[in-house]
């Protein structure tokens, strides 16, 4: 048993496309009504969360009654690391949860443990940076790309998660990898201090920490890894087996969640500037930042009808399995499952 524990401990940290369907936007999308969600069976999910930006569709979803319009009632129920969140969900004490994808979490599904990737949280679309790459101010004059970065002290929030993956894609594209850098962990918030007093050279934060860190005078941006890896895969839904098997309540689980995306990429990619204010009220509210912070964030993107970039996990699984973190490359066609985003878009139409 101490065993399996110290397995689940690793598995996780936090903390990143419809044919003949009517099109739809947040705002236009179907709900349920008060009284067709009276007739639902009532469903309470537990959903594991750390509380970063890229819960931004979970956030809207709950504040805007998408989720009770289901006859879902979301109790979010906090983990200081995604990572110890996947006993339960292993075990069926949570129905569903978000997070990175990790070695870890490959090898637990290896072993047997079941879970569903089922839908994105957090991507690296186009213009949807929100992983920086940040040196110090005093190197910014020696250190201004990948190729300058050979021996230098770089701050990750944890090894062998896909952000690991995409900092030793930047190396490469100046002749270095992983192994030429000294690769040290962070907490996001502690990369602040830490690049001003010069115990870490380069951070790859994500946002909000990449932009008080600029905000700071610190540190100089190098890049945003949207232009690195393109469409990476960094945050993903999670549904345990249990909650997979009832079909029907985990298809309005994400319907709701879908209808929180929508009208986050109604703010943020349409910039319908009603919707702006009212979705950076409700994610002020939810992460408490301030919302003139929001404002000025690179926003993780959210794929409206909630599809997993099964390319780039793959590509991420190589890497763990060539470092030899990963003992095995998995499936992806067993692991991701877009029946419930598919079953969610069918019911509320492709969004344009």
């Amino acid at each position: 048993m101490p065993r399996l524990a110290a397995a689940f401990a690793i598995l996780l940290v936090a903390g990143a496309c419809g044919g003949g369907a009517p099109t739809a936007t947040a705002s236009s999308a179907p709900a349920a009504s008060a009284t067709a969600a009276a007739t639902l069976k009532p469903v309470t999910v537990r959903f594991g969360q750390v509380g970063g930006i890229s819960d931004g569709g979970i956030y809207l979803a709950d504040a805007k009654g998408f989720f009770k319009a289901q006859g879902i009632t979301l109790e979010s129920v906090a983990f200081q690391s995604a990572a110890n969140m996947i006993a339960p969900l292993g075990t069926g004490e949570l129905q569903a949860g978000g997070g990175a994808p990790s070695a870890g979490l490959y090898n637990a599904i290896d072993r047997g443990i079941q879970m569903r990737i089922v839908a994105d949280k957090g991507s690296l679309l186009p213009g949807h940076g929100y992983e920086a790459i940040v040196v110090r101010k005093a190197l910014a004059e020696k250190v201004k790309s990948a190729k300058d970065m050979k021996g230098l002290k770089i701050a990750i929030a944890a090894r062998d998660i896909v952000p690991e993956y995409s900092l030793d894609q930047y190396l490469r594209t100046g002749g270095l990898t992983i192994k030429d850098v000294e690769v040290v962990t962070l907490a996001f918030p502690d990369m602040l201090p830490a690049i001003a007093n010069g115990s870490i050279d380069v951070a790859a934060p994500t946002e909000p920490t990449a932009t008080r860190i600029l905000d700071a005078g610190t540190a100089m941006l190098i890049t945003r890894t949207d232009v690195v890896v393109p469409g990476e895969q960094t945050a993903v839904i999670l549904f345990s087996e249990k909650f997979a098997q009832d079909k029907d309540a985990a298809t309005r689980f994400m319907t709701g969640y879908l209808q929180g995306v929508r009208l986050y990429n109604d703010a943020f990619d349409k910039k319908d500037p009603a919707k702006r204010a009212e979705v950076v009220q409700i994610l002020a509210t939810a992460t408490k930042l301030d919302a003139a912070l929001i404002e000025r964030l690179v926003m993780p993107g959210l794929h409206p009808d909630g599809k997993v970039n099964a390319d780039s996990l793959n590509a991420s699984q190589q890497y763990f399995v060539a470092k030899g973190s990963q003992q095995k490359a998995v499936d992806m066609a067993k692991v991701v499952d877009l029946s419930f985003v598919d079953a969610a878009v069918k019911q509320l139409g492709a969004y344009r």
